[in-house]
């Protein structure tokens, strides 16, 4: 059986690789050693010692992932402020610090390795929902929230669990997406009412106009569009980014943590007193 000849094994494992001779005749070259070692104890006997010493060779080599600490964020998110956005090259070194930071705040290996990667998830999300995301341009916003749908939803964690584990890291991407949900609802309310007092004038010339029977006239802009490119405003967000903020509350609002889940349920009901109605289920 294998767990008797196990140590007679290893010992002459121990023989082939140690011995001066041997290794100045085959050097690194496994397979005599190998063919050799089989011949005695068996093939499947063999098999079995190699696996777990190719197991272990591999975590010895392995290479281990960087630590990634809130510093290492703050000059991303430095850098990413500075960069001239009126240049080709510039866009580009925008786009890839935003897909290195979600990438730091996503990474199994990453967040595994470093035991207060917590800390550093939390200061890219407020960077990618705050000063980066108030500065984006064109696609820059579009990447930032599907991170962020990956970093709740579907990251995977050293722990196996689905979505972002830590409950400080919960309470930031609540705020900050409460802030931008807030932003999103001020532009979205204020449209309305200018909406509604554009209609109320028109509906007031029509009538002086009728009253005059029909006699000169009276020019009414509703309002300049604005020109839909890279650099329109951020606000109202578009439908399928002001959805996803949305669905991301409605998810911390059953939270594993109660904290979570009350700040969560709070912003919302906030929101729909501002607006007048519920949102959908």
């Amino acid at each position: 059986m294998y767990i008797f000849k196990y140590p007679f094994i290893f010992f002459t494992y121990l023989w082939l690789r140690f011995d001066p001779i041997i290794y100045l005749t085959f050097r690194k070259d496994w397979a005599p050693r190998y063919e050799f070692m089989a011949s005695i104890f068996g093939e499947k006997n063999i098999n079995r010692f190699f696996k777990y010493r190719i197991q272990l060779v591999k975590a010895r080599n392995k290479i281990l992932s960087p630590i990634i600490s809130p510093k290492h964020a703050e000059n991303k998110i430095q850098e990413f402020i500075t960069i001239n956005v009126n240049t080709k090259i510039g866009k580009i070194q925008r786009i890839d610090i935003i897909n290195e930071l979600i990438f730091w705040a996503t990474d199994e290996e990453i967040n595994r390795q470093n035991i207060d990667s917590y800390k550093t998830r939390i200061t890219i999300i407020e960077a990618l929902l705050g000063v980066i995301f108030k500065n984006t341009i064109g696609e820059e916003t579009d990447i930032i929230l599907k991170g962020l749908e990956k970093i709740v939803f579907s990251r995977t964690t050293y722990l196996g669990s689905k979505g972002e584990p830590s409950p400080v890291v919960h309470d930031a991407i609540i705020t900050n997406v409460g802030h931008i949900l807030t932003s999103h609802f001020n532009e979205v309310t204020r449209l309305r009412d200018e909406k509604l007092d554009t209609l109320t004038k028109v509906q007031l010339i029509k009538e002086i106009n009728e009253s005059s029977n029909g006699k000169g006239s009276m020019a009414f802009s509703a309002g300049i569009t604005k020109k839909n490119d890279e650099y329109k405003h951020k606000y109202p967000l578009e439908n399928n980014h002001a959805n996803l903020l949305i669905k991301i509350l409605k998810h911390y609002c059953f939270s594993a943590w109660p904290d979570s889940r009350e700040r969560a349920i709070n912003l919302i009901k906030t929101m729909e007193k501002q607006l007048g109605f519920a949102f959908a289920s």
